[in-house]
């Protein structure tokens, strides 16, 4: 059995490695080289939009399972870490009934606030 120290060690470095590649990809969206930021093969409600992904963003949403399954596996909560609010923010962005919902640029500003 791994020790859970080697678990948190995992976690941490598999949390600094989100948070690496998040931040430049959430500075382009806000500086308006990524429009498509938010659009993700998981949390796409647009048909149209379906061969435009973002696939980093698909990556970076897959790491951050691998990090919410190990927050579970140590009984850590989920709650506001970097994993879970990247797929809070694409659900916002897809959220098609919110007729008041926030640009791409003002959702990824406040995302990026939220982490650095």
């Amino acid at each position: 059995m791994v020790s859970k120290a080697k678990l948190y060690t995992q976690l941490d470095s598999l949390e600094d490695e989100l948070r690496d590649r998040i931040v430049p990809h959430l500075e382009n969206a806000v500086n308006g080289r990524n429009d498509l930021i938010f659009c993700t093969t998981d949390f796409n409600p647009f048909p149209e939009l379906k061969s435009k992904t973002d696939k980093e963003t698909d990556e970076l949403i897959q790491l951050g399972r691998q990090i919410l399954a190990l927050r579970e596996k140590l009984g850590e909560p989920s709650a506001g870490c970097i994993a879970e609010r990247i797929c809070w923010y694409c659900r916002q962005w897809g959220d098609t009934h919110d007729s008041h919902r926030k640009s791409v640029q003002a959702l990824a500003q406040a995302f990026l606030q939220e982490i650095v």
